[in-house]
């Protein structure tokens, strides 16, 4: 019977895969979602509802967070190699996803505010980072070692290549896969080095599931791990409507009930926790 279960799951794992939005998730992730689907609707048989249903919730993770431009990646990547200091071509790789795309004209500030709250940086740790980490040349530091996580295979390839570039500008980086919602006898994720600020943006949102409040226990292992974590949340909507409730109320009961304080900055599509044991 488990070898009946695995050969389905393989199946649908292939089959979710051959859509091109999907085909470069870490299998984990991917198998994750399948098997909590197939927990909730029992199946022996492929179908077109199920496969919708894993690649709608793999979108919501992902997909939705890419521009059409991720195709020009490589492209720009090979200019940087003779143009390490083009403010075009630096707009250009963070107009790659639409969260770093929102950030582009408010990094330099964005910053400037974080680390006048935490102090510049010796060492980062980006987890959900997306394409994040190509906004250092706007971080204002000479030198960081950057340690970038995330659950695109091709994105985290793509960053090991934007490091290897940029090891001459100062930045030390290294990016690999993680499941952040996999907290139980994860070694990544234990093995975490330690660093000065671990960025969470937009993250939360993603992990926290019905029921099941990850983040909080996530952030409970993470503050022993940093100085600060800096955790992010959209103010708006992906159609770009402003949300309701903007601040999370729950998120700041949550701190307060592990004795952790936070501070916020808040930018025209995001507000930001930095948060510490002592602040």
């Amino acid at each position: 019977m488990q070898e009946k279960n695995n050969n389905l799951t393989q199946e649908i794992l292939k089959k979710v895969k051959q859509h091109k939005k999907y085909k470069s998730i870490a299998d984990e992730i991917v198998v994750e979602e399948i098997n909590k689907y197939l927990k909730s609707n029992p199946s022996e048989k492929i179908n077109k509802e199920m496969i919708k249903s894993i690649r709608k919730q793999l979108h919501r993770l992902y997909s939705s967070y890419q521009t059409g431009k991720k195709t020009k990646r490589e492209k720009y990547l090979e200019e940087l190699k003779t143009n390490k200091n083009n403010q075009e071509l630096l707009n250009n790789l963070l107009s790659i996803t639409i969260s770093t795309k929102e950030r582009l004209n408010q990094y330099p500030e964005l910053y400037k505010q974080i680390f006048k709250i935490t102090g510049k940086p010796k060492t980062i740790v980006d987890l959900g980072s997306g394409l994040n980490p190509l906004s250092y040349p706007l971080m204002k530091i000479k030198t960081l070692n950057y340690y970038a996580y995330d659950i695109d295979e091709e994105d985290m390839k793509f960053l090991n290549k934007y490091f290897k570039i940029m090891k001459q500008q100062g930045l030390n980086g290294k990016a690999e896969i993680i499941n952040l919602r996999k907290l139980e006898n994860n070694s990544k994720l234990k093995n975490l080095p330690e660093s000065d600020i671990i960025l969470l943006l937009k993250v939360i949102d993603l992990i926290d599931e019905k029921k099941k409040n990850i983040s909080e226990e996530l952030i409970k292992q993470l503050i022993k791990k940093t100085k600060y974590i800096v955790a992010s949340f959209a103010t708006k909507t992906l159609t770009r409507k402003p949300m309701k409730l903007p601040r999370r109320q729950g998120f700041e009961k949550m701190l307060e009930r592990n004795n952790l304080k936070a501070q916020t900055i808040k930018t025209d599509n995001e507000i930001f926790y930095m948060i510490s044991e002592s602040l």
